[in-house]
C-alpha cells in the first residue's frame, strides 16, 4: 500500500501489512513472507486508467516496444527490480542508464495487456473506482500464488516519462513501490527507500534504492554468477539468436511476451532448446509479440532465469526474396527470368511478381508451392514441388507484353492465398515460378523465387 502523505499512516499500514512485518536486523526493509517462483514471474496491465495524462506518452521507445501510456510506465516500474539493466538501461530520464537495478535472482516477464482486472492472484495492474483517504494504491498478496495491484482513480495519474508532473501522481513511482510488495517486501523504515510507506510526490521513487536492493536480494538471493544472462539478440527472418552466458547444453526454455491481449499471463515458451552455453537460436512463435524475451536454463530455482531483454519480432527487415533453380532457352532468347518488387511483409501486402525474357504476346501464369525442386518439365524445369498440399495457380492467366514481360500483384486477402492449404501467413516459406506457352516448342518455365514471409 502507498500513502500519499502521512495521513493516518498507522491505520493504513497496519490494515494491510502490520501483521506480516518481520524486520531485518540492520536494514530498514521488511518482508511479508513468501516469494514469486518461476511460475509467477509474469505481469500484465489492464489499462482502464481514465486520466488523459495516464496515457499521453506515445513515444516509440526501443526498450519498451509495442506499447505506450500507462502500460509502459508500469512496465518500466517492474523491470527496475530486475537483476540487471533492461536492454541498454535507458528509458527513464530519472535514471538514464540504469533501469534495472535489483541485482538479485529475480526478473519479471512482461505479458502485455489484460482484458479485465482479474482475480487477486492473476498478477494484473489496474485502476479502481473511488478513493480511500490518502491511499494511492495497494497490492493484494498471497505472494506464492500471485497478486493483484489496484490504483485509486480519485488521483490524477501521470504516465511520464518526463519528470515534471506537477500535482499529478507519478504512476511509474507508485507502481515500482507496489510491485515491491508483490515481490514479497513490506514497508521500509528507511525514509529514502522506494518501499517507504508514504510518498511526498515527484518521480524519485521510480528508482529503487540500496535498502530496496538489499530487501529483494534477501528474498531471492544476490544474482548468482551462474545465472543466465542475455547480452544481445539478433533477428533474421523468424530466427532469433540470443547471445549471453550460462545457458544449459540442453533443456533451455525461451520465454516471449504474448502477442495479443488477454491470456492467462503464462509466457509463450519454446522448450527443450539446446545451446553451446553462450548462444541460442530459436524460431519465434507466431503467438509471440513485442515485449521481453528471457531464457530459463534447465534448472528450476530463482537463479535459473535470465534477465528480461526487450524484443520486437515485427521490428525487422523482412528477408529479401531470392531466386534459385535455372531458366531454359526459349524462342525469344536465353530464357524467362522471375523477379519481384515490394516486400515479403504480409501486412504490407505489396509484393509483385515480375517476369521478363519470355516470348512476346504469349499467355502464361504464375503459380506457387511449399517446396523447392528441379525436375525436367516441358522445355524447362519445374522448380517447385507441391507435396501433399499441391501447387496453387494465381489465376487468371494473362498475356505477356510485346517485350515479353508481365507483372502480377499478390493479394493475401483473396484466394488461394487467403485461406486453405495455399494460405500465406507470417513465417511461411513459399516458392513461385512462371509457366508460359512458347510458339513451336510447347511450353516452358522461368527460374523460381523463394519468399520467406514476415509480419
Amino acid at each position: 500500500m502507498r500513502i500519499r502523505t502521512w495521513i493516518l499512516p498507522a491505520l493504513a499500514l497496519s490494515a494491510a501489512f502490520g501483521m506480516f512485518f518481520s524486520a531485518a536486523p540492520v536494514d530498514g526493509f521488511t518482508t511479508i513472507g513468501g516469494n514469486l517462483d518461476l511460475g509467477q514471474r509474469d505481469f500484465r496491465v489492464y489499462n482502464n486508467f481514465l486520466d488523459s495524462t495516464a496515457n499521453n506518452n506515445t513515444l516509440d521507445e526501443a526498450n519498451f516496444p509495442g506499447y505506450d501510456g500507462a502500460v509502459v510506465a508500469i512496465w518500466k516500474a517492474s523491470v527496475e527490480w530486475g537483476s540487471e539493466k533492461h536492454g541498454d538501461g535507458t528509458g527513464d530520464p530519472q535514471q538514464p542508464t540504469t533501469l534495472g537495478s535489483g541485482g538479485a535472482n529475480f526478473d519479471p516477464s512482461f505479458q502485455g495487456e489484460a482484458t479485465s482486472v482479474g482475480g487477486t492472484n492473476d498478477n494484473i495492474h489496474s485502476a479502481l473506482d473511488g478513493c480511500n483517504g490518502g491511499v494511492l494504491a495497494y497490492a493484494e498478496t498471497p505472494i506464492s500464488n500471485g497478486w493483484r495491484i489496484r490504483y485509486y482513480d480519485c488521483w490524477t495519474w501521470e504516465d511520464g516519462p518526463g519528470t515534471q508532473i506537477g500535482s499529478r501522481e507519478d504512476l511509474q513511482s507508485v507502481a515500482c513501490h507496489e510491485y515491491g510488495h508483490a515481490l514479497g517486501l513490506g514497508h521500509s523504515t528507511s525514509s529514502g527507500a522506494t518501499m517507504f510507506g508514504s510518498s511526498s510526490g515527484g518521480t524519485s521513487d521510480r528508482s529503487i534504492e540500496q535498502d530496496d536492493i538489499n530487501g529483494v536480494r534477501a528474498i531471492y538471493g544476490v544474482a548468482s554468477a551462474s545465472k543466465p544472462s542475455i547480452d544481445d539478440i539478433t533477428i533474421i527472418g523468424f530466427n532469433l539468436t540470443i547471445d549471453g552466458t550460462n545457458f544449459s547444453a540442453t533443456g533451455n526454455q525461451v520465454w516471449f511476451t504474448q502477442a495479443a491481449a488477454g491470456g492467462s499471463g503464462a509466457p509463450i515458451k519454446v522448450t527443450n532448446v539446446p545451446s553451446n552455453g553462450t548462444s541460442i537460436t530459436v524460431v519465434i512463435p507466431p503467438t509471440a509479440g513485442p515485449g521481453d524475451v528471457l531464457v530459463r536454463n534447465n534448472g528450476t530455482g530463482h537463479a535459473n532465469l535470465s534477465n528480461a531483454y526487450p524484443i520486437d519480432p515485427q521490428d525487422q527487415d523482412c528477408p529479401i526474396p531470392t531466386t534459385y533453380c535455372v531458366t531454359s532457352p526459349n524462342s525469344a532468347g536465353p530464357g524467362a527470368e522471375i523477379d519481384f518488387l515490394g516486400s515479403a511483409s504480409v501486412s504490407a501486402n505489396d509484393l509483385q511478381l515480375i517476369v521478363s525474357g519470355a516470348p512476346p504476346g504469349q499467355f502464361g501464369i504464375f503459380f506457387y508451392g511449399p517446396n523447392a525442386s528441379q525436375a525436367p518439365f516441358g522445355q524447362g524445369f519445374l522448380c517447385i514441388s507441391g507435396g501433399a498440399s499441391g501447387l496453387f495457380r494465381l489465376t487468371p492467366a494473362f498475356q505477356l507484353s510485346f517485350l515479353g514481360t508481365g507483372v502480377r500483384d499478390l493479394d493475401y486477402n483473396t484466394a488461394p492465398m487467403a485461406a486453405g492449404a495455399g494460405m500465406v501467413q507470417p513465417g511461411d516459406l513459399w516458392h513461385f515460378q512462371f509457366w508460359y506457352r512458347d510458339p513451336g516448342l510447347g511450353f516452358n518455365l522461368s527460374n523460381a523465387l523463394r519468399v520467406e514471409f514476415c509480419p
